[in-house]
């Protein structure tokens, strides 16, 4: 079984990066092939631990998006944006770090060598796929996000149907991807369904059914980080609005707890209930017992600030083997995985210095995203999403996050009307645009 998934996933990937080195437009089209890949032809297969489901040292389950991204970064070549150039010197100075770290600190192996390649290849993808969609016809991208919900809606039917029909205990749509994995995509793209409805015209009806279709996957894919991811991109895209946001947020809110009262997802709300009763016990310095089942996760946290106290300045260097042998001279508690917290396990990874400068990164890619108080709240609001669930997993290494969030900054900057564009912002609207595809730099300008 594996060989063959291992062989698919190379002939694929293979034929994908062909398909979206040709032009522009099939680079971005390959974007939503590449997660489709993942999800439609492998829909009735079982379930295979990540772990498992590798090649070499990369999960299976990346190599669709990371041939897109190889793609993207030829077709844009070395045209970077000139906007990013602090951001440059911040990416320089933290790759020299953190191959010092993990390379010359702790020797050379393939494993350390796989690490470290992964930061630079996921920075080189953000900023060619923010360059190659600041090129492109504004139109087009719109009509790209809207295929990006009406696959997201699709791939939730997906996990919907294997768990109705007894296939898998739960909605996972991504059989090669542990549900965590499956629900930070989730919350990703999530506020994209807000964004296409408020831009594009779309009815209400249709906002009901593709964010009702989406939540109910999550709440029967049984992750609490999940359904807090989907709750915090709600808030953040309406809460602080209007009236009618907050409406909006509290019918949401309303439904979500109807579900979880109902039974439908009986396990989501015993696990959020147990989480309630760990946080409540830790406030109170009581200790958390064996039968509790959050105790793992507990001697995980615990072990990942012994971990990040040990190594307080320069980390343990990436990767598991690292991570772990700083674990062993650090702590005392029995456990040898990470915390399932970026903060923390990165931190302990990196050091102060060396997680310093990767939060700098992320706040300037932060910044290149339109501000909340604009249209285009969304793409700030699920970097925020992203940040919360950060707290919960480490999937920070995902291709297709770093490829989404080139392709919002990359939206961002047609925002700013060209020079031609200033007369036609008083012409009628073209009839392709009045059908609900907007043009993004046409109807709003930076404020």
């Amino acid at each position: 079984m594996l060989a063959a998934l291992q062989a698919y996933y190379l002939a694929t990937s293979a034929a994908l990066f062909l398909y979206a080195i040709y032009t522009p437009r099939r680079a971005l089209r390959a974007f939503l092939i590449g997660i489709g890949l993942n999800i439609f032809p492998l829909a009735a297969l079982p379930y295979m631990n990540m772990d498992v489901a590798r090649f070499g040292s990369m999960p299976l389950v990346y190599l669709p998006m990371t041939a897109v991204g190889l793609a993207i970064i030829l077709r844009n070549g070395f045209s970077f944006p000139k906007r990013f150039r602090p951001l440059y010197a911040l990416i320089a100075v933290f790759l020299v770090y953190i191959f010092c770290n993990t390379i010359l600190a702790r020797g050379f192996s393939v494993s350390n060598l796989a690490y470290w390649l992964a930061w630079p290849l996921n920075f080189l993808m953000f900023l060619a796929t923010a360059s190659l969609v600041a090129r492109m016809n504004p139109a087009f991208v719109a009509r790209l996000l809207d295929r990006v919900v009406m696959l997201l809606v699709a791939a939730s039917l997906v996990g919907l149907a294997r768990f109705a029909s007894g296939f898998e205990p739960d909605a996972n749509f991504i059989p090669l991807m542990n549900r965590n994995g499956t629900v930070v995509l989730i919350a990703l793209l999530f506020p994209l369904v807000f964004h296409v409805h408020e831009t594009q015209g779309k009815s209400r009806t249709w906002l009901l059914v593709c964010a009702g279709i989406i939540a109910l996957g999550v709440l029967l894919t049984f992750s609490r980080s999940g359904l807090l991811g989907l709750l915090a991109g709600t808030a953040l895209y309406y809460l602080r609005f209007s009236f009618a946001g907050m409406l909006k947020f509290s019918a949401a809110l309303l439904v979500v707890a109807l579900l979880l009262a109902s039974g439908i997802a009986e396990r989501t709300t015993e696990r959020l209930l147990s989480t309630g009763r760990t946080v409540a016990a830790l406030l109170e310095g009581r200790q958390i017992e064996r039968s509790v089942s959050d105790h793992n996760r507990v001697l995980l946290v615990n072990g990942a600030i012994a971990n990040g106290r040990e190594h307080f300045w320069f980390g343990t260097g990436l990767g598991m083997e690292n991570y772990r042998a700083g674990l062993r001279k650090a702590s005392p508690f029995p456990v040898t995985s990470k915390a399932h917290n970026f903060y923390l396990s990165y931190f302990a990874e990196l050091g102060l210095f060396g997680f310093a400068l990767l939060l700098a990164i992320l706040q300037r890619i932060y910044a290149s995203l339109p501000p909340l108080s604009s249209r285009f709240r969304a793409f700030r609001v699920c970097f925020l999403v992203m940040a919360l669930m950060m707290t919960m997993n480490e999937y920070i290494l995902l291709p297709e996050l770093w490829l989404f969030f080139g392709l919002m900054s990359g939206i961002a900057r047609h925002r700013a009307p060209a020079p031609w564009a200033t007369a036609a912002v008083a012409t009628p609207q073209p009839a392709r645009v009045r059908r609900g595809i907007p043009a993004y730099g046409l109807r709003e300008t930076h404020g």
